[in-house]
């Protein structure tokens, strides 16, 4: 059976950094992250140079990434922030027809001025910024992942 592992944290709360470290060989990430990284590469930009007129097409290109995985029967890592149950529903609708397992991780938030380390240092190597009033907006949408919502395991780092 295969395993859709979905992320869930702020950005900066080392997700995939956690996944450069644990992910099985073989199995898939999607991420509009890496995408949108992908393109600003290509074409001599930083990701906030890039961010609004590419957000759109790298949520579709990653969903049409994690179904063709999908339909291949491999293992899959959602890289998002997922804070919200209906923010990770989407992903379990989409999956559940292909016989995924799901199971979910989840960041703590690093402390402020941690946060603010790895974001700044994020900032310098990607040209990414987010401001602190999104940052707060995820912080406040957070909802405990639980497994009602689908999730076979959920682990808490």
């Amino acid at each position: 059976m295969p395993k859709c592992t979905i992320l869930v944290g702020v950005p900066g709360s080392g997700k995939s950094t956690w996944l450069i470290e644990n992910r099985p060989k073989g199995a898939w990430i999607v991420s509009t992250d890496n995408i949108i990284n992908g393109l600003a590469d290509d074409y001599g930009f930083t990701y906030d140079q890039i961010f609004k007129e590419t957000i759109r097409f790298a949520d579709m290109a990653m969903v049409a990434r994690m179904l063709i995985a999908a339909q291949n029967g491999y293992d899959l890592y959602v890289d998002r922030t997922n804070m919200s149950a209906k923010s990770r529903k989407q992903f379990i609708d989409k999956l559940k027809k292909y016989g995924y397992e799901f199971e979910c991780v989840v960041f703590p938030t690093p402390e402020p001025e941690e946060l603010e380390r790895r974001l700044s240092e994020r900032s310098e190597r990607l040209g990414k910024t987010i401001p602190q009033d999104a940052i707060d907006r995820m912080i406040a949408s957070y909802e405990e992942p639980t497994e009602t919502e689908g999730f076979s395991k959920v682990t808490f780092l």
